[in-house]
């Protein structure tokens, strides 16, 4: 018997043949082929929990399949057939459901056995009585609600109807009845926001889609009032920020000025992801641009007259569409006391990069804020400071901003200290003291020529590791200026002071270093200059470290240490009880032939270098 074919179908759901009913029993392994094809087609039936062997957990079912005149079925197949539909968790699209429900003229006695989402299409007065009602409202509550658009007349008629059968009357709920609600509770009227806040707004939070006029206002005000749950605004912490997420678009400027602005700006700079504080997607109730549109053309409702807090709800692609890079660059002043994320700060600097390729004028930099942290020294490298106050609020914004995504902060700050060199003339006292109050690290990021204009009186603001980016140049520079600031101070005390400086010393310091038993490390010491450690005598070295004397063993493969072993007799070095191997053996003269070099204008064959020290092998007798 050969099986009957659907019609053709054009438009919305139609009425197809039996075929198109079979396909889908086909589809769920309700039915087994072999039997269709014996000719069992009128009362195709099969008992429930028994599926054929052709299964699919999901399938795509077209509209005209499950919306179809099914004539010569009866109602308890319809029923079976929606509850093959639950047990194989076949997920349905919004018209195929509404398709299903038309047809469940009696919806079965038990409704878990339904796919979940089904439940949002049956009518609610056909579960009339506290207990049937209950047992409804309780399922649907786990449905996924935003199936259906909020104007959707199915979903307009459920909330009233399971307000009335969890017995709520007013606009008072408790947080039992905002969980009983479940996804209904996003369409809670403004009433029930404005005398529930303390239950409704968590809820709330959570919501897709954007909320309606009437509950904005209702949740804008709550939350201006200050109460429970989150508090007056100017309590608001970093994790209530995050709390609110979905919330925050509602919020007008007299809550944003009322939040802590160290809080906002502490919100701002912890992360770089996409903020709550943009508009969620309005998929349901505005259509989207499209791409090559939206980074063009800005919506009408979004152009940007000036710069203020309502910036922070505009997503990337209308900032870049809405702002004019002009606007931005002559009101530059209020955009660091505004909240914007990362994201955003790249766009407003993409905007005055266009505007300024050549530079911004110092009339923007010194208002940069933030937005200094998203510059690079080559950007730097392009302006023209002369204002020590742009100096001031520039070093401001960097101290403490040496963070990973961004160059090095003294990086930035001895580039910018160039461009306030040239536009200054000099690098004068106000300059140096603006800088080292500031950033006493980034001293190792200025050039020796620079570093020498550095007062003294500054110098007890560096830190040890201030300066382990410094070079051998540059401490040669800074150690006479920390021997000057510290030269009142004696002992124990000057040392820790002056030792991160001693890359500098000479060796007359160290000798004087040597007679105060300071007890130098050894990392100390493997920082100290060659020249200067060379002249140093085995017992000078000795007195110098104190206890530290042993590690000279695990360095005598390295300079300055083995370059010093070379110089020493052998019998002084065997006096530390090391075992330190190189020096020069009893009986062996040290004969200096620079001078010899420097009279013959020949260089030496035996090593590089204008001072150039040998051994020669001669017997003592020979000396006599």
């Amino acid at each position: 018997m050969a099986l009957p074919m659907a019609r053709p179908l054009s438009g919305s759901c139609g009425t197809p043949a039996v075929g198109s009913l079979l396909f889908l029993l086909f589809s769920l392994g309700w039915v087994q082929p072999s039997r269709v094809l014996a000719g069992e087609t009128r009362q195709v039936r099969s008992p429930l929990g028994k599926p054929g062997r052709v299964f699919r957990s999901r399938v795509g079912v077209p509209c005209h399949v499950l919306c179809v005149t099914w004539s010569g079925l009866s109602t308890e197949l319809v029923q079976e057939l929606a509850v093959a539909l639950g047990q194989k968790n076949v997920k349905l699209s919004a018209e195929q459901l509404r398709c299903l429900a038309h047809r469940l003229s009696e919806p079965p006695e038990d409704l878990d056995a339904l796919p979940l989402d089904l439940l949002l299409f049956l009518n609610p007065d056909a579960f009339s009585g506290p207990q049937a009602c209950t047992h409804f409202f309780s399922r649907v509550a786990k449905a996924n609600v935003d199936l259906l658009p909020r104007g959707a007349p199915e979903r307009q008629r459920l909330l009233p109807a399971a307000l009335t059968c969890w017995g709520v009357r007013g606009s008072l709920l408790s947080e039992a009845d905002v969980r009983a609600l479940g996804g209904l509770a996003c369409d809670l009227p403004g009433r029930f926001v404005a005398e529930s806040a303390e239950v409704v707004l968590p809820r709330l939070v959570r919501c897709l889609g954007p909320l309606d006029q009437d509950q904005q206002e209702a949740a804008r005000a709550a939350l201006q009032r200050g109460g429970p749950p989150y508090g007056p605004p100017s309590t608001w912490s970093i994790s209530t920020l995050d709390d609110l997420q979905s919330l925050l678009p509602v919020l007008g400027q007299p809550v944003i000025h009322s939040i802590p602005q160290g809080i906002l700006a502490a919100w701002r700079q912890r992360s770089s992801r996409d903020p709550s504080w943009q508009q969620p997607e309005q998929t349901v109730l505005r259509p989207r641009f499209r791409r090559d549109v939206e980074r063009t053309t800005c919506p009408p409702e979004k152009e940007v007259h000036e710069i203020d807090e309502n910036l922070i709800f505009y997503k990337k692609r209308e900032l870049e569409a809405c702002v004019d890079a002009a606007l931005l660059a002559a009101q530059m002043d209020r955009v660091d006391a505004i909240p914007f994320t990362y994201e955003q700060l790249d766009v407003l600097k993409h905007k005055l990069d266009e505007l300024y390729p050549q530079g911004y004028p110092e009339s923007v930099i010194r208002h940069l804020g933030h937005l200094f942290l998203k510059m690079s020294p080559e950007d730097i490298g392009k302006w023209n400071v002369t204002s020590l106050e742009t100096l001031k609020a520039l070093l401001k914004v960097s101290k403490g901003h040496e963070m990973s995504g961004y160059v090095s902060a003294c990086h930035k700050v001895a580039t910018l200290i160039d461009r306030v060199v040239v536009g200054r003339g000099q690098l004068d006292k106000d300059t140096v003291d603006t800088l080292t109050a500031f950033c006493p690290g980034c001293l190792c990021s200025l050039s020796p020529e620079r570093l020498s204009s550095v007062p003294p009186s500054v110098i007890g603001a560096v830190r040890p590791q201030d300066l382990d980016t410094c070079g051998p140049r540059q401490l040669d520079v800074l150690y006479p200026k920390a021997r000057l600031a510290f030269q009142n101070m004696s002992g124990s005390e000057y040392f820790v002071k002056i030792r991160p400086f001693l890359g500098g010393a000479p060796t007359e310091d160290l000798k004087a270093l040597s007679q105060q038993n300071v007890s130098m490390d050894l990392a100390t010491f493997m920082k100290l200059r060659r020249e200067a450690v060379l002249p140093l005598t085995v017992a000078e070295v000795q007195k110098l470290l104190g206890p530290h004397v042993e590690g000279l063993k695990v360095e005598e493969q390295h300079s300055p240490v083995r370059d010093w072993i070379l110089k020493q007799r052998q019998d002084d070095l065997d006096t530390l009880g090391l075992g330190l191997q190189g020096g020069i053996p009893n009986g062996y003269l040290i004969l200096d032939l620079s001078v010899r070099e420097a009279l013959s204008g020949t260089p030496c064959l035996l090593g590089p270098g204008p001072v150039l020290t040998v051994l020669a092998l001669l017997l003592a007798s020979t000396l006599a």
